[in-house]
């Protein structure tokens, strides 16, 4: 049954709005050590305040995608690193998606997506700061996933509580950059301009398959590499990769495809170290991928099959969002890291069959 034969069928009125959210929450965690050199962040324990603008999607159209209603907005956040004399202290400011989950009850369940910058005060600094290893620019990406319980205290007044993973890295335009990679707890109130009054809607178990159950695309990606080799520590990244991707289900589809990259950091280090071996990776990649519309969110493990100068691990993670113009054409950005180390950050080119 659709929502709008059920509509019909109960002779009901659904009537769509989009509520403003204000917020401001608490956070505090702890900064991985995920490296030997980044001995600076041991025993720290960072805390951050943050203010949250945002919508409501109560929405026909909302519901039809996901059975849920989600949230979009931006938040602002001051984060004290717990060591500000290497690392200083941050802004962080992040676009997010948060669907709500379970509205009918008092208890509700979210997930939170964002990506967005961060302004830190305190980089790397070879004469004033040497012992800062995760970040040696001012400007910095910033990711954060994460998931929560809301209770609704009113009608208008809401209590939350979440666990968040964020990563927050240059993407390797500038070395050092280990990056801060921080899991928290927050909690904190949300209030609305207007009482929210969420409607009973039946779940749409059937929802309709996308026209095209399966893409084939080649893309060309070109970015900065996060190396520091010899005196140097910019180099230019680029390389193709093709895909197949097949839907599963809901939004959901599986991917499959391998990637070519050519990395200039890696030929000036077999100079320098005098090898015999070839710079170019290919590897074969394994992943996932959200079909938002005109938008997709990926991400992928990568499996090396031809990495003949060793010097990561032999497998990495890929994240991606790309925009669609067309039924053809794509172009966005996406992160490759080893871990918990960002390898470069690049901008991309796609086309689909």
């Amino acid at each position: 049954m659709t929502l709008k034969s059920y509509c019909q069928k109960k002779d009901s009125v659904f009537v769509d709005s989009r509520p403003v959210i204000l917020g401001v929450s608490f956070d505090y965690g702890f900064l991985l050590r995920h490296s030997q050199s980044l001995r600076e962040i041991e025993d720290a324990y960072p805390f951050g305040i943050r203010i949250d603008g945002s919508k409501l999607l109560l929405t026909k159209k909302s519901w039809e995608f996901c059975n849920c209603f989600p949230r979009a907005g931006v938040s602002l956040a001051y984060w004290n690193w717990d060591n500000t004399e290497v690392l200083g202290s941050g802004i962080v400011s992040v676009g997010y998606l948060e669907p709500y989950f379970l509205t009918q009850k008092r208890t509700n369940i979210f997930v939170r997506m964002g990506l967005g910058g961060a302004y830190l005060t305190n980089p790397f600094d070879e004469v004033t700061n040497p012992r800062n290893q995760s970040y040696s620019t001012r400007l910095a990406f910033s990711i954060v996933l994460g998931a929560g319980l809301n209770y609704r205290i009113t009608d208008k007044l809401n209590l939350r509580l979440a666990a968040k993973y964020t990563h927050i890295s240059n993407g390797g335009v500038s070395s050092p950059n280990k990056g801060l990679n921080l899991p928290t707890v927050s909690v904190g109130l949300n209030t609305s301009l207007m009482p929210i009054t969420y409607p009973n809607l039946p779940k749409i178990s059937n929802r309709k398959p996308p026209d095209d159950k399966t893409r084939l695309s080649v893309v060309h990606f070109s970015g900065i590499s996060n190396a520091t080799v010899g005196e140097r520590d910019r180099f230019y990244v680029f390389g193709f990769a093709g895909n197949y991707s097949r839907w599963v289900g809901g939004r959901s589809a599986l991917t499959i495809g391998t990637e070519w990259a050519v990395d200039f950091s890696r030929r000036e280090q077999i100079k320098l170290e005098n090898a015999d071996a070839e710079f170019p990776q290919g590897a074969l990649l394994l992943g996932h991928e959200f079909w938002l519309g005109k938008i997709t969110f990926s991400q992928q493990l990568g499996i090396y099959y031809f990495n003949q100068f060793r010097t990561t691990d032999d497998v990495y993670q890929r994240y991606g969002l790309t925009y669609s113009f067309n039924k053809r054409i794509f172009a966005g950005f996406a992160l490759k890291a080893h871990r918990h180390v960002a390898d470069f950050f690049d901008l991309r080119i796609g086309y689909t069959f």
